[in-house]
């Protein structure tokens, strides 16, 4: 068995919502090049103040494998859909939709998740523990007086005391804290936010660690060379394939390109990139920030695709059709998040029609994405979609010499 390794803390940070893609970007350039503490750098460009990065800091040496992140809880018992929903794996408007389908067929929601393709096995029952540990007032760094303390606004003896005086009151813990003149009511409201900030990027590392048969960060010299993933050997005995079928046709309508939307549905959002530029994934930054631009299947790919459980993927999100040059010289990865019919409307030349596609290519909402080229269902070296021998994958979308 591998040894698992810590997760990285720039992706905890932005799990948590600490920072942003761009600070993190910048940060990660500056620690490459002076070998400096990721924090150090944060905290020196004024990105994040020390407080803020001891509590990451501390969770970092929890989050390595499953059996120890589920047990960095904090705050009162949520139901598996809010736990999801916090982590955004989920939207409050699937979380509904799971809800409406609990009620017609009667039943277990966790059941529900898994026949969608929403959480495999190993997840559900990751989530499972974290729900029932939240019930048990078990020690963890993520309560409200360990972040209190480890942030320097309470001390050890002051929480000892508070936490005595908590249990002959029966009061929430803030309360007796600012009641007795250790803290003050906006510490409690620094320190509650924190919390769950940090517990969002606990939820998004279970559910990253769940993706693994050993349950663990792996060191990346895995697969990489193999150009197999984790996640296709997996794919490849059910009922986890069948999980995986179940939720891309439930998101697609069916697994061919070009009967997943219509040329109605496909309008252009090149104006997304009036207020940000191209964004890269990858070692050095990640897709979690970046909402609905890239589709959740390439999210999950890039979660692991960063150099830490995975081969590093340094992928380019793009979506302006409008812009000049579309040439792409194959050196680098492919970027991803672009509207394919608006291209092939500002560019007919150089894009071929979705309509005359003849392959298993798939476009999330009308966008290119890790699916329009990798499938996981396909266990060959890169997971094609069909071969590129002779360009011809390639060749799918773009006319020769444009």
């Amino acid at each position: 068995m591998r040894q698992p390794t810590r997760r990285h803390l720039g992706r905890i940070l932005l799990d948590g919502g600490f920072l942003s893609q761009h600070d993190l970007d910048g940060a990660l350039e500056e620690h490459n090049n002076t070998k400096e503490m990721l924090g150090q750098v944060l905290v020196k460009r004024g990105v994040l103040k020390v407080k803020d990065i001891k509590v990451p800091l501390i969770i970092q040496e929890h989050l390595g494998t499953i059996d120890k992140a589920v047990k960095i809880v904090a705050g009162e018992r949520q139901l598996l859909g809010e736990l999801l929903v916090q982590s955004g794996h989920i939207t409050d408007r699937q979380l509904d939709q799971i809800i409406a389908e609990q009620q017609r067929c009667s039943e277990k929601i966790g059941e529900i998740f898994k026949r969608l393709g929403v959480l495999n096995e190993q997840q559900l029952n990751a989530l499972l523990d974290f729900q029932l540990n939240q019930e048990v007032a078990l020690h963890s760094p993520l309560r409200l007086g360990e972040i209190l303390v480890a942030t320097g606004h309470l001390d050890r003896e002051q929480l000892e005391v508070a936490l005595h005086q908590q249990k002959l009151s029966n009061k929430k813990l803030g309360e007796v804290l600012v009641e007795a003149g250790f803290v003050t009511s906006s510490h409690i409201e620094y320190g509650i936010g924190l919390q769950k900030m940090l517990q969002k990027a606990v939820l998004v590392a279970i559910l990253s660690l769940g993706m693994s048969t050993e349950g663990q960060i792996v060191d990346n010299t895995y697969a990489a060379d193999e150009g197999t993933c984790l996640f296709s050997k997996q794919l490849q005995n059910s009922p986890m394939r069948e999980q995986f079928i179940a939720k891309l046709a439930m998101d697609t309508g069916t697994l061919i390109a070009h009967n997943t939307t219509t040329g109605k549905e496909l309008q252009s959002d090149a104006s997304d990139e009036l207020f940000s530029p191209v964004e890269s994934f990858g070692g050095k930054s990640s897709s979690f920030n970046q909402g609905d631009s890239i589709d959740s299947y390439s999210k999950n790919c890039l979660s692991c695709h960063d150099g830490s459980a995975a081969s590093d993927r340094n992928v380019s999100y793009k979506n302006n059709p409008d812009k000049k040059n579309h040439s792409y010289d194959g050196t680098q990865e492919h970027p991803i998040g672009m509207n394919y019919a608006a291209y092939v409307a500002a560019n007919p030349t150089g894009y071929k029609p979705i309509s005359a596609f003849n392959s298993k290519m798939i476009f999330i909402k009308g966008k290119v994405g890790c699916l329009s080229c990798h499938y996981p269902l396909n266990p060959e070296k890169n997971h094609l979609v069909m071969s590129d021998f002779q360009s011809a994958l390639c060749l799918t979308c773009h006319n020769k010499g444009s």
